[in-house]
């Protein structure tokens, strides 16, 4: 091996471990959706009558629903609160006036 095809070489290499690091550093976007191709938003708050838990609400933004969930410790699963429509009831309300 000459000189010149050793220094090729390191040359490549050092091209490729610099793409390596900026593949690696990089952020990947977040896809956090589920449902197909649906647009989520969730918040965490205060439930009415529960002093000690917090309620989480999913609002799908393409449909104006939202639903609120608890996190149950006891047998670790999420359970369902309540669902409202929150286009209906904005409707309801500038009706109402």
């Amino acid at each position: 091996m000459n000189k010149r095809s050793l220094a090729g070489l390191i040359l490549i290499n050092a091209v490729l471990l610099a793409a390596l690091v900026v593949a690696a550093l990089s952020p990947a976007p977040v896809q956090a959706q589920f449902g197909g191709g649906g647009q989520y938003m969730m918040i965490a708050g205060n439930a009415t009558g529960r002093e000690s838990q917090a309620a989480i609400y999913i609002i799908d933004l393409n449909t104006s629903r939202v639903v609120a969930v608890m996190f149950n410790g006891s047998n670790n699963k999420l359970e369902f609160i309540a669902g409202r429509n929150i286009s209906e009831d904005a409707e309801r309300a500038t009706q109402n006036r």
